[in-house]
């Protein structure tokens, strides 16, 4: 499919208004493409009707193709995201004033419990994402739930041991690991 992809882009890239092409693996890159479907998204300088015409004609099968000009790249951030995770086949990588958009400083925080033993994996993972503590009192059974530093500071798991932070909190988030000794690397971002 990567072939066939630029192989498709040598054969358009040439016509009227085109500045780059970007292609998108909507599975995802880890995993294998060969039967997978292709996005390729088209950002011109000057977007003409008969020029994408052409283009959707000739498009290989399985192929999704996103035809966009920066003004209406702009309109839509989320291209943006989708734009940055993709391979530039044809064209330069560009730059787009972001007007009216508040970016938020963020900060990914992914870490590695692995050379823990259980016991210390558990008391870390109670300290970020909390617990239910149960007890008899007076012959009546208690249960109590107590938050984690991820819901206190309003973070979000991204995914296994991935967590995304306000860059003003990600200190604490780091303080906890280093307590329990994991292994943690960060990544700086903005974010709307």
């Amino acid at each position: 499919m990567i072939k066939t992809a630029l192989d498709f882009s040598d054969k358009i890239k040439k016509l009227p208004g085109i500045q780059s092409i970007t292609l998108m693996d909507d599975t995802g890159w880890g995993e294998s493409i060969k039967d997978s479907n292709i996005t390729i998204i088209i950002i011109y300088r000057k977007k003409d009707k008969q020029t994408v015409k052409k283009i959707d004609s000739q498009k290989p099968e399985k192929f999704h193709i996103h035809h966009l000009n920066m003004k209406e790249l702009k309109a839509d951030p989320k291209f943006l995201d989708t734009l940055s995770n993709g391979i530039i086949i044809y064209g330069q990588p560009f730059t787009v004033k972001a007007e009216n958009i508040y970016l938020k400083a963020k900060m990914i925080i992914s870490y590695d419990t692995s050379k823990l033993n259980q016991s210390e994996r558990s008391r870390l993972n109670r300290a970020l994402y909390g617990g239910i503590s149960t007890y008899q009192k007076n012959n009546e059974t208690i249960k109590k739930q107590y938050p984690g530093l991820i819901e206190q500071i309003d973070a979000q798991k991204i995914g296994k041991a991935v967590l995304i932070v306000n860059r003003l909190n990600a200190s604490q988030i780091i303080q906890t690991l280093e307590y329990y000794s994991a292994k943690w690397t960060t990544i700086p971002i903005w974010s709307y």
